[in-house]
């Protein structure tokens, strides 16, 4: 026991003697050993929790520090470089990337997964198909009630709620859904997706819009919870056409229509740094998690089985 110790004591000073250090002295992380702190949208934090969880038990030696914030906060964090990696639903615009061009590189930006928007109703609300047609209108304000979305409906004004004022929920529904019209007085936003969770099963009326993966996953504990509180919604292309929820196999197939993609981004100077380690964990070995998460992978094989919904 002793020798062995001895051993690993050897091995560990032989190693920190040759790692790479910065200015300063301190040993720099590796593809797999160090530590380093990453900002997360705050829509992706149960994927990428376990991804961190099942990384961080594979490679001992690294240790992964997520921050999980909005995406307007994550992308801040990367240009002030208090973080050097960021997983968000959109990649960097030309005037970010211009930002990090002018310091002599570009970060990388991987694809690992696709996700959704979900739109989640009240449990007792029985109106559970809307168009396309009828989101845009809601989040316009074009429509504002339920009588106006379905004239039989005893319920009254709908509120529009999202997680974050910073959020890439409600980004993306002005860049892709509404396309620069502007967002209906009828939106508030809170704090998070579980908020919004919340929320909507204690209000009738209100519509809730989170990121697909807090309700994905259909075998986790926590969904099945959040399930029972609340409905999703499916979404038509048309009226009289069939709705189609926000889950693996329509995202596959372009039946549900609110799809966008996850990127990593890796503002990490060194290209064998811990960032760009993790990044090519997710994009191959964390490929299995995104599916079995109820994600569809951005660079896996996928085997789909139609449910019934």
């Amino acid at each position: 026991m002793l020798r062995n110790l001895f051993i690993f004591s050897i091995v560990s000073l032989l190693w920190i003697s040759c790692a790479e250090r910065d200015k300063t002295g301190k040993v720099l992380d590796t593809i797999t050993t160090g530590e380093i702190t990453i900002a997360v949208e705050d829509g992706y934090k149960p994927v990428i929790a376990s991804c961190i969880d099942v990384f961080d038990s594979i490679y001992r030696t690294a240790k992964i520090n997520p921050r999980y914030v909005s995406e307007g906060e994550a992308v801040n964090a990367l240009i002030e470089d208090s973080v050097q990696v960021i997983i968000i639903g959109r990649q960097l615009t030309g005037k970010e990337s211009e930002y990090f061009q002018s310091r002599g590189f570009t970060p990388p930006m991987t694809p690992i997964a696709y996700d959704a928007l979900a739109f989640i109703l009240h449990p007792e609300n029985r109106d559970t198909v809307l168009t396309m047609q009828q989101i845009q209108d809601l989040l316009s304000g074009k429509a504002s009630t339920w009588k106006e979305i379905n004239p039989k409906s005893a319920l009254g004004s709908i509120l529009l709620v999202f997680d974050n004022v910073q959020s890439g929920t409600l980004r993306y529904v002005r860049d892709s859904v509404i396309a620069g019209q502007e967002l209906t007085k009828q939106a508030t936003a809170l704090n998070s997706n579980t908020d919004v969770i919340d929320y909507v099963s204690k209000n009738k009326s209100a519509i809730g819009i989170i990121a697909a993966n807090w309700i994905s996953d259909t075998d986790d504990g926590g969904v099945q919870k959040f399930m029972r509180e609340i409905r999703i919604a499916d979404i038509a292309k048309e009226t009289g056409k069939e709705g189609y929820g926000p889950y693996q196999a329509y995202l596959a197939t372009g039946d549900y229509p609110y799809k966008r993609t996850i990127y990593i981004i890796n503002a990490q100077a060194r290209r064998n740094g811990l960032g760009a380690g993790f990044s090519s964990y997710l994009a191959k070995d964390g490929q299995r998690i995104m599916l079995k998460d109820g994600l569809l992978p951005a660079n896996a094989v996928t085997r789909l089985v139609k449910s019934s919904h």
